[in-house]
């Protein structure tokens, strides 16, 4: 279905909602009608406030809903939302890499902020998700606010900001699940809950759909409530996650055709350990004067990475690192204040407070062909090639004010002062001193939202925006000390530049939500919205310095449409729409569309409950991806069919999901060859895909 058919779907839905029983704004209201027509509730602002009187693009996910659409992992229920699209790298959604808002970091960089319970939970040397370590409970809420909020975020809040969010049990409980599938799909989880602590494991498998891409993770994770007064509240919380995978890599083009499940010589040693232990420690306290919180996380990682970077189509470079990171981030936020003048308002200021470091060595293992160096190369690593540290430190002050001059218009001033510095301490014979930096960004916002209809029936406010994000270079991006052989002297180059700067946008953005509810439990929820984004000092890479340069600039527009229909115990259908379109704005491909960004995306589904049984068919598909910067080269257009059906009998729960449903191939992404030829490289996805599971409650 094309963009704009799917745009005049939508509105023909809205025009037919009295034939679906929902209350248009001239009827007069139902008085058997009981249904609270403004009851999401997001922390997106950092404080509680109804998900209609934002001023950006926010979707929720609710725990309902998690449990009824059909489940691969934590990105997976992600692409369920308008404007969030995944394009993945091994096949079966292990290694998903987010589009958001035409940003798309190509699994070097994330221009995505993934929070746990508010809690960061990206790489310090690159940014990406380990989303392995994120796991489900029944009480668990996805939120997703869109677009830039470095006013509330900060660094690399440009795209989307992610908050996977427990809600606390309001009575005692456990879980015990269990799955399994084909390509060897293996799951065991359990969990425990109560108003005062919280307790899960989950262990699981995978033989993975490509050859070489085997896959094994666990986690623990707890948390406990210290002190829970009606005053004050101090909590504990931990989580660990161990993971170990093999990378297939992408294929050639020009390779003989398969069913995609091959992998390249090349790759038969890309492989990961992976160790993080993550803490936190929250507290809050309820003053005369206003509500502070405050909060104190440490994070230690080590990863053990094989990776090989193709060179050209027929020439590869594989190296091993190792990395010890270790981070402690600190947040303290004052809310519930006032400011003493004759409007309603409220207050919000936090500070917020980052440390991190990172060790990383490299160790060589082969460069050179595939049907020579490659075939015979034994996979153990050399010598250690490169060794240093890199560390960053940041703070911030930030500050945001709602404003209601009426009980229709609300207005919200923000803005947060960033401080970024990024040294490295060499290792004498394994690398060079490097003068350390100090970058400062301001990012302001302002939004109007103004409710034009509110009564028994109906609730709809419309909203616009402005506000500047901004995103630091990585330290990979400005350290990382990978070489790479070339042909001229001094034929080794790293692509890591330590003169980079932080890139800047500018983010414009108006939209709407509007709820409907009618008789007999029928309920829509329609939302739209439309933004540009500039940004200018974008990371690019130049083949004339071969390294990560500031050149780029770049106009990002879209669309973004949803809409939700609902009847109470009988389900739901939902459709979302996007249209992302990104330019370039300088250097010699100046007006076409950046590569790999789909120009449109959609997602739609129903859900059905007919006690026991519910069933739910979703349908994602993106079109029009190109893969070179010249855009005369598109992947062909792709959707798949997912579904899952379950039965549910007192504390049994029986599920069966089934993903890409109609058996399609097709190619996830792609890239070209960086040796200049028209060689494509590219990423298979899993064919149908099948797996059974079982709950039970405690």
């Amino acid at each position: 279905m094309g963009t704009r058919a799917t745009l005049l779907a939508l509105v023909g839905l809205v025009f037919w909602s009295p034939v679906l029983g929902l209350t248009a704004v001239a009827q007069v209201a139902d008085s058997t009608v009981a249904v609270e027509l403004d009851p999401i509730v997001v922390t997106a602002s950092k404080v509680r406030s109804a998900l209609s009187s934002s001023t950006v693009g926010v979707s929720v996910i609710d725990a309902k809903q998690l449990r009824a659409l059909p489940y691969r992992g934590a990105s997976s229920l992600l692409s369920y939302i308008p404007g969030m699209t995944f394009l993945d790298f091994d096949g079966l959604g292990y290694a998903p890499q987010s589009v958001t808002r035409g940003f798309y970091g190509g699994g070097e960089a994330e221009y995505v902020v993934v929070m746990v319970n508010g809690r960061p939970v990206n790489n310090l040397e690159n940014g990406l998700v380990n989303w392995e370590q994120i796991t489900l409970s029944p009480n668990t809420v996805v939120e997703v606010l869109r677009g830039g909020a470095s006013s509330l975020y900060g660094d690399a809040a440009i795209g989307a900001v992610i908050n996977i969010r427990t809600e606390a049990a309001e009575e005692t409980s456990a879980r015990l699940r269990a799955r399994t599938g084909n390509l060897g799909i293996r799951s065991v989880s359990g969990s425990v809950s109560s108003p005062r602590y919280s307790a899960g494991a989950d262990l699981s498998t995978s033989e993975g759909f490509r050859d070489h891409s085997q896959r094994f993770s666990g986690s623990l994770q707890g948390s406990y409530q210290l002190v829970d007064e009606m005053s004050k509240t101090l909590s504990l919380s931990a989580g660990f996650n161990v993971r170990e995978y093999d990378t297939p890599g992408p294929l050639r083009s020009t390779d003989p055709a398969g069913d995609g499940s091959e992998s390249l010589p090349f790759f038969r040693f890309d492989n990961a350990d992976e160790t993080t232990f993550r803490s936190s420690l929250d507290g809050g306290w309820e003053m005369t004067t206003g509500r502070l919180d405050a909060s104190v996380t440490g994070e230690f990682r080590n990863h053990d990475l094989v990776r090989t970077l193709p060179l050209s189509a027929d020439f590869a470079d594989t190296q091993e690192r190792q990395v010890d990171a270790l981070g402690l981030r600190t947040n303290i936020q004052f809310s519930g204040l006032s400011l003493p003048i004759p409007i309603d308002n409220k207050l919000v200021f936090g500070i917020d407070g980052f440390a991190g470091s990172l060790d990383s060595r490299y160790f060589h293992i082969a460069t050179g062909g595939i049907d020579d160096t490659y075939r015979d190369a034994s996979g153990d690593p050399g010598d250690v090639v490169s060794d240093g540290s890199a560390s960053r430190i940041g703070f911030a002050g930030s500050a945001f004010l709602e404003l209601n001059p009426s009980s229709a218009l609300t207005l919200s001033l923000g803005g947060r002062f960033d401080t970024i510095r990024d040294s490295f301490s060499e290792v004498e014979g394994l690398s060079s001193a490097i003068p350390s930096t100090t970058h400062n960004a301001f990012s302001p916002k302002v939004g109007v939202n103004y409710r034009y209809t509110s009564s028994a029936t109906q609730v709809g406010n419309v909203y616009v925006s402005a506000s500047r994000s901004f995103k630091a270079p990585t330290l990979d991006q400005l350290y990382d000390l990978r070489a790479f052989p070339v042909p001229f002297p001094p034929f080794a180059i790293q692509i890591s530049n330590s003169e980079l700067i932080p890139q800047e946008g500018t983010n414009l953005e108006a939209g709407f939500y509007h709820r409907m509810a009618g008789g007999h439990g029928w309920s829509a929820m329609l939302a739209g919205s439309v933004y540009t984004i500039d940004m200018k000092n974008e990371l690019d890479f130049s083949f004339e310095t071969f390294s990560n340069i500031n050149i780029g600039e770049s106009r990002h527009r879209g669309v973004e449409t949803s809409l939700t229909v609902e009847k109470s115990e009988l389900g739901s259908a939902f459709l979302n729409c996007t249209l992302q379109d990104v330019t370039y704005l300088n250097g010699e491909n100046v007006g076409n569309r950046v590569k790999a960004i789909p120009l449109h995306a959609f997602s739609g589904g129903v859900v059905a409950h007919f006690e026991p049984i519910s069933s739910s068919l979703v349908l994602n598909g993106v079109s029009d991806v190109l893969v070179d910067d010249a855009n005369m080269t598109a992947l062909p257009d792709y959707a798949t069919l997912d579904a899952r059906i379950s039965y549910t009998r007192k504390a049994y729960r029986f599920t069966l999901d089934v993903h890409n449903a109609l058996d399609r191939e097709y190619n996830s992404t792609a890239y070209q060859d960086p040796g200049g030829s028209d060689v494509l490289f590219i990423f298979p996805a899993a064919l149908r895909t099948v797996s059974v599971g079982l709950e039970l409650s405690l």
